[in-house]
């Protein structure tokens, strides 16, 4: 790459910001002359260029006066509650700090079409951040406010660390910027990064690999044309690191909710917007009209199978915030709430998807619905959202997932009553489980949710209560609907009934308690009968087979805890 640049700035204030960057000054010039006749104050063309002894040189070759500035377009920090702590270059790259500087600098990175990864590895875009008005001391001053009261320590002191930090990535940038690094053209990132290692230069690979990925990243003006050529380089899936710098390319694309309209298409109220964003982070998105529906494609599949792990993550943490703002998830308050469709995809069996973070954001949905705030307003927001869930089961998880989250702690009483009202009809699992599914599949959701609970944060005694509300209602269904009897069918030869017995008692359907005894006393009868042996293998002539038989069946029982 060459050592000359010419950069286009445009004036604002008293200060001068950098536009563009370009290595001929002909296509920088041209620029500049687009640029007059727009509102800004005035356009400078400025060569820029490295001496042998390392000193950098700056010549004005044009300035000219443009239309007059326009204060709309004023690009500010955006509002954040929180920030990790950065002291390093390292944290600054890490999936943490990124997405918050996405979220920090947002209005900046939607107006130049450029993601944190592709600021951070790529020098000429740092600079011209840095150099953007009063955008990166007030973004440092906000950040260092953050962490001056998250560690009690001194405003000043933070500041320095991040202004620290920050030069020690600029720097490293700096220093890679006129590298010569292999092209993405008709290569993977695995290809290109076997290809940056063999050049032994001093940097890390990993670094220099980013570096020639934002490079190309860069010059690509659209975030779906980013999304598609991320997905073109990602190379083979058994990269872990390769792997790791794609998903880390994509979670900082997914974190502009431009590209996520220009990815999934216009949304008709915010509500399907949210829908939208959780099938995509489940790998499960149909894009509206206008959506990128080839990138859908490709990047389901990926979502799905838990391949972009941070991506995903990025995604329901922005689902998260968005749960948690002010925005009426209806467009008009005659139209379907979409509240359901939502905790359809985010309440299953195995508990709610994402943890406390999206149990919270949930509850206090709940409770914006109920209008109520104050010390109540979360155990109002988790009743709320009982009220909607249905069936039982569906109840259960969800007051389960509140118990681990400890967000109404003070509220316990309340919470467990809610959850014995969740197990109080338990009569042949009707109100318990989904009426439409199969037998095996109720007595699992049961066996399931009796497992979760287990597992809980529930208090012991509650546990033992609700656990026996569980085990009774399933010890009535084998009863009710004589699963039991079915399985044992006297038309049967003894030797099947009595495999699909014990089979039937290690299928993972039965809870320990009244229903597993149940099945268990009936193979355990057999097992005292007369000759029960002898009987098992009645039918069979060959001797050696009705030896391995027998062997067999043995084993069997001995898998199935008898």
């Amino acid at each position: 790459m060459s050592d000359t640049t010419f950069e286009v700035m445009v004036q604002r204030g008293d200060r001068w910001i950098i536009h563009s960057t370009f290595d001929v000054e002909k296509e920088a010039v041209t620029e500049a002359e687009k640029l007059v006749k727009t509102k800004i104050s005035a356009v400078r063309v400025i060569r820029n260029w490295e001496r042998g002894d390392g000193r950098h040189i700056e010549k004005v070759l044009l300035e000219k006066e443009g239309a007059g500035e326009d204060q709309d377009d004023d690009v500010r920090v955006s509002s954040i509650e929180e920030a990790p702590l950065c002291e390093t270059d390292n944290d600054l790259l890490q999936k943490e700090s990124r997405a918050t500087i996405n979220r920090l600098l947002r209005k900046y990175f939607e107006q130049e079409i450029l993601t944190p990864c592709e600021v951070m590895y790529n020098y000429q875009n740092l600079r011209k951040l840095m150099f953007h008005d009063t955008l990166m001391p007030t973004a440092v001053d906000k950040v260092a406010g953050l962490h001056a009261k998250a560690t009690e320590g001194d405003h000043i002191e933070a500041m320095n660390n991040l202004h620290g930090a920050i030069e020690q990535l600029s720097a490293r940038a700096r220093e890679v910027e006129k590298v010569d690094l292999p092209a993405f053209e008709d290569a993977t990132i695995t290809e290109v990064r076997d290809e940056i290692r063999r050049l032994n230069l001093a940097e890390d690979t990993d670094f220099l690999t980013m570096v020639a990925l934002t490079r190309v990243l860069s010059s690509t003006r659209n975030w779906v044309g980013k999304l598609d050529l991320a997905l073109k380089v990602k190379g083979d899936e058994k990269d872990e690191a390769a792997r790791k710098m794609i998903d880390d390319v994509i979670a900082d694309i997914l974190g502009s909710p431009v590209a996520l309209k220009e990815l999934l298409g216009s949304s008709r109220s915010f509500g399907e917007a949210v829908t939208l964003h959780i099938d995509l982070a489940l790998g499960r998105a149909k894009g509206n009209r206008g959506a990128a529906d080839d990138i859908l494609e490709l990047l389901n599949p990926l979502f799905g199978s838990g391949l972009l792990a941070n991506s995903q993550e990025a995604m329901f943490d922005y689902i998260v915030r968005e749960l948690k703002s002010a925005n009426s998830l209806q467009r008009h308050e005659s139209d379907p709430d979409p509240l359901d469709g939502i905790l359809e995809r985010l309440i299953t069996e195995q508990g709610v998807v994402y943890g406390t973070p999206m149990v919270s954001a949930i509850a206090e949905r709940g409770a914006r619905l109920r209008n109520v705030g104050g010390p109540r307003a979360l155990i109002e927001g988790v009743a709320e959202i009982n009220s909607r869930l249905i069936p039982n089961f569906r109840k259960l998880t969800w007051l389960i997932a509140v118990a681990n989250s400890g967000i109404v702690e003070d509220f316990a009483d309340e919470l467990y009553e809610m959850m014995c009202d969740s197990v109080q009809d338990m009569r042949a699992l009707r109100a318990f489980c989904d009426p439409e599914a199969k037998p095996r599949d109720k007595m699992a959701t049961v066996k399931q949710m009796n497992d979760v609970l287990a597992a809980s944060n529930v208090p012991d005694e509650q546990k033992a209560e609700i656990a026996g509300k569980l085990d009774d209602g399933l010890a009535e269904y084998l009863v009710r609907e004589k699963v039991i009897e079915r399985i044992d069918n006297p038309s049967l030869h003894l030797r099947k009934r009595a495999y699909m017995l014990v089979q039937f008692c290690s299928s993972g359907v039965l809870i320990e308690g009244k229903s597993a005894a149940m099945a268990r006393k009936r193979v355990v009868g057999y097992l005292k009968q007369p000759n029960f042996t002898d009987k098992l293998v009645d039918d069979i002539k060959d001797m050696t087979t009705k030896e391995g038989t027998i062997r067999d069946f043995y084993a069997l029982l001995q898998r199935s805890g008898f």
